[in-house]
């Protein structure tokens, strides 16, 4: 259900919006879509191989933050979409598409008020995280910024329009409505609002904006409907073992931030990490969160942390600026994908590494990571796409026919040039 989703310093992830999509017509919950019999697929857990000659086109909006404004690799794991069986969902700032794989066929669902954009005068727009729950009856959640225009006496309002929907139907189930905080309300930038993680009866959500650099974390109860708590100077990341992890900092004008971890059912802090620069939390494995950060030393670190105490578990190498993804089994894979390939693969049970590439004596290279799913690797060097075993860093025999940078057990979307394609798997 999920894809491999990326780690490290934050960044803006633009793209070039596809102009339309054709053959649409409304629907009662406000969505368009076009119409296309679904194929039936296989389920492959781990995906051996991908069928490189049967890719089905995607969106534009699908390879967002993986290309540059010409066209250029970024060699990052970044991008908007998520992956549920045979639809690929993406947001934009003005909509949420849900794309079925098999058929290239969109379903576009938008908010009821008017969207906020970010008045980019380039052509492009931003994109923005989504999350897809887990359970019996998923939900794609997804938010957007949006405003009400000037009726009579009442002046315009800008708020954020929640949406949750199917995520096997696409229907819209249900919208929320939240004020923006008050340190947004004459903010001279556009506001951005991001889903960040849900577990269970509860979703977080973050309104910030670049300057001033203010962030509200919002909990959002999926049963009723209604917002749990709010929590200003907070950027809500995960939830591990029940508790919230995310960044904090004494004001929005403050140097230093650092992580910390908050109590999932009222929001109160529960513990707080050293101050520090450019701090970053994902998640480390089952039991621990991954913390990185630069100290007012200037001493970088990475270290996995326990959520619900911020007790450090291990202190891990510095491996220097890199991206880092839990593998979903039992190992944290970093990998950097500039200045020279590397990969470093730590057991997450107790941080000690397992191996890493490249290494010289056994006259390995370094592959460029595209995506970490179940205990995989997929990739690609000069001799084209593959897959390595996540826990011993062994080559998988078989090439899997495409470097996948979103893949779940029913398909992989892989860059063909400068255009994002949809792969079944097939073994």
């Amino acid at each position: 259900m999920n894809l491999s989703r990326t780690v490290g310093r934050s960044a803006m992830c633009v793209l070039l919006l596809m102009g339309a999509v054709t053959a649409c017509s409304p629907q009662p919950d406000g969505s368009t879509s076009t119409s296309a019999k679904p194929a039936t697929r296989v389920a492959f857990d781990r995906p051996v191989k991908f069928d490189a000659k049967a890719g089905v086109p995607m969106p534009k909006a699908a390879t967002a933050g993986l290309l540059t404004a010409t066209g250029k690799d970024l060699g990052l794991l970044r991008n908007p979409v998520e992956l549920y069986k045979d639809k690929a969902y993406v947001a934009t700032e003005e909509s949420l598409l849900a794309v079925d794989t098999t058929k290239g066929a969109v379903t576009t669902i938008t908010p009821e008020a008017t969207p906020v954009t970010s008045q980019d005068k380039s052509g492009y727009v931003y994109t923005h995280p989504l999350v897809i729950t887990e359970g019996a009856s998923p939900m794609a959640l997804t938010s957007f910024v949006v405003k009400q225009p000037v009726v009579g006496t009442h002046a315009e309002r800008v708020f954020v329009e929640f949406i949750a929907v199917n995520a096997a139907s696409t229907r819209v189930e249900w919208r929320l409505s939240l004020d923006v905080p008050e340190w947004a309300k004459d903010a001279p930038y556009p506001l951005s609002a991001r889903v960040a993680a849900s577990s269970g009866r509860v979703a977080l959500l973050t309104v910030g904006a670049f300057k001033p650099a203010g962030r509200t974390t919002y909990a959002i109860d999926l049963v009723d409907h209604r917002v749990l708590w709010t929590r200003d100077l907070l950027e809500a990341k995960k939830i591990v073992k029940g508790a919230v992890v995310g960044i904090t900092k004494d004001a929005i004008d403050s140097q230093y931030e650092a992580a910390a971890g908050h109590d999932l059912n009222t929001g109160e802090q529960r513990w707080r990490g050293e101050d520090s620069e450019y701090p970053g939390v994902s998640t480390g494995g089952p039991q621990f969160v991954h913390v990185t950060g630069r100290s007012k030393a200037g001493v970088d670190f990475h270290r996995l942390v326990d959520p619900q105490t911020g007790v450090v578990q291990k202190e891990l190498p510095d491996v220097g600026p890199a991206d880092c993804e839990f593998d979903g089994i039992s190992t944290l894979v970093c990998f950097r994908n500039w200045k020279g390939l590397s990969v470093w693969a730590f057991d997450t049970s107790n941080g000690e590494l397992r191996w890493t590439l490249p290494n010289k004596a056994a006259n390995r290279i370094a592959p460029r990571v595209t995506a970490v799913w179940h205990g995989r690797i997929y990739g690609s060097t000069d001799s084209g796409p593959l897959a390595l075993d996540a826990r011993t860093g062994d080559d998988l025999p078989a090439a899997p026919g495409i470097a996948p940078y979103a893949v779940n057990e029913y398909v992989g979307l892989a860059l063909k040039g400068t255009d994002a394609m949809a792969y079944p798997a097939i073994e």
